[in-house]
């Protein structure tokens, strides 16, 4: 594995898609990996260099799914396809360029499992968001780094 996919390994992308601009071309800028950036309303691919997740949430902008899932609610769309359907939409084309474009980033192609708000997988999917804390005897992101810069002080002090 690469730097870059090690480092995607242990920190995963979580990119914003329902509100990304049809023209743009760069990718949209990644929020922080917690729970606290993903809202009901929203849908967003997390990578971690392995594997790809797209999360739908249930209060999505009906226009947004039936233009890149050609559904108007979140329960209708068919979770157990692992591609988009190319569907000849402005938004609909952005959001698989972006698929795309991080799949071309990686060295192997990851596959693509679509995460319903409220489903199992979702389950799977918030493993990922690293920020959090997992349990309670397991630390979140944050207190993770604070332990860590103390241990690197004590070592140099």
């Amino acid at each position: 594995m690469d730097v870059a996919s090690t480092v995607a390994y242990f920190y995963p992308r979580l990119l914003p898609l329902h509100d990304v601009d049809v023209d743009a071309v760069d990718l949209p800028v990644a929020l922080r990996c917690t729970a606290e950036k993903v809202r009901e309303d929203g849908v967003y691919l997390l990578e971690n260099g392995i594997h790809m997740f797209m999360w739908i949430g249930m209060a999505v902008d009906p226009d947004f799914l039936q233009n890149v899932f050609a559904q108007p609610v979140a329960v209708r769309i068919d979770i157990d396809k692992t591609a988009l359907l190319e569907l000849n939409t402005p938004i609909s084309r952005r959001v698989r360029d972006i698929v795309a474009r991080v799949r071309a980033e990686r060295q192997r192609c990851m596959r693509l499992t679509l995460v319903r708000q409220g489903d199992k997988m979702e389950l799977v999917f918030r493993q990922f968001l690293v920020e959090d804390r997992h349990g309670e005897a397991s630390p979140s992101y944050v207190d993770f780094l604070c332990h860590l810069h103390k241990e690197i002080r004590n070592l140099l002090s």
